[in-house]
């Protein structure tokens, strides 16, 4: 739920076993993990809704566990972003119904539809993305782009007149990726209304070494920002929030529990 000044602040999902000792307890039980989550972070990326389905008991589930303390970004499911089929109106209707809990909550704080690589813009994706964005009219709607073609000005136009925002993501500037093109114009204007910023990582050597569509590589993400990398983003923050966007940071570098150790001195470093 937002307050005056609110800079939502977390990681991408929390049910990670290999935490423990490194953020969670050591002999916590791991039906207790999101609850120890919501007593140091005060929002979460739940990216588990993106291989299943989610339905509205778990998601109220979810919020239960957390006491309602945890802010959430729900990341759209697979067969609205990398499976889509002629059914997707179908899968939109069952997304947005699962996720409702939460809205009605007000702790439903973006919708994040992480569109693949190979999800180039052409004039049927670019007709595909603006029936799915009507589809979800009303919901906070977050798009992550991985191919540079989109990152134009004519489509963040079109995105900002539907009432979506666009995601930066911090991730190595290498071929296709748009990190190299959208990294100009972050520390100048943000796309729409939520200041989304996803943390995956600089590791250049890494980023390809398994499927770049799934996104289903641990080294990948196995990154650990420096001090320094972390204070590039503070005034970014910093500058949303007096813009009266909506500032939402999540650290996607999971492994070794980078993710959440470089979100805690983030956190800290914006107390500066």
């Amino acid at each position: 739920m937002e307050t005056a000044g609110t800079v939502f602040l977390g990681t991408s999902g929390y049910d990670y076993p290999e935490w423990r000792g490194i953020f969670y307890p050591q002999d916590i039980k791991r039906s207790d993990f999101l609850l120890y989550y919501s007593t140091v972070f005060n929002a979460l990326e739940l990216n588990n809704t993106f291989y299943n389905m989610p339905s509205p008991e778990r998601i109220s589930s979810f919020m239960e566990r957390s006491e309602n303390r945890v802010s959430l970004s729900i990341k759209a499911n697979r067969l609205l972003t990398h499976e889509v089929d002629q059914n997707w109106k179908s899968q939109a209707e069952l997304f947005k119904g699962a996720i409702l809990p939460a809205r009605e909550k007000e702790l439903l704080e973006a919708v994040l539809f992480q569109f693949p690589q190979s999800f180039h813009y052409t004039p049927e994706n670019r007709i595909y993305l603006s029936k799915l964005i009507a589809e979800f009219e009303g919901f906070p709607v977050v798009i992550e782009f991985r191919h540079k073609e989109w990152i134009r000005e004519s489509v963040f136009t079109g995105l900002v007149e539907r009432g979506a925002s666009v995601a930066f993501c911090d991730m190595p500037a290498l071929k296709a990726l748009p990190n190299a093109d959208f990294s100009k114009s972050l520390y100048s204007q943000f796309i729409g209304d939520i200041a989304y910023i996803r943390l995956h990582g600089r590791n250049e050597n890494a980023w390809y070494a398994d499927n770049q569509n799934t996104g289903s590589s641990s080294a990948r993400y196995n990154y650990d920002y420096s001090e320094a990398e972390l204070l590039e983003f503070v005034p970014v923050i910093k500058t949303a929030g007096k813009e009266k966007r909506k500032p939402l940071v999540f650290f996607n570098n999971h492994p070794n529990g980078y993710g959440p150790k470089n979100a805690k001195h983030l956190s800290e470093l914006l107390k500066n």
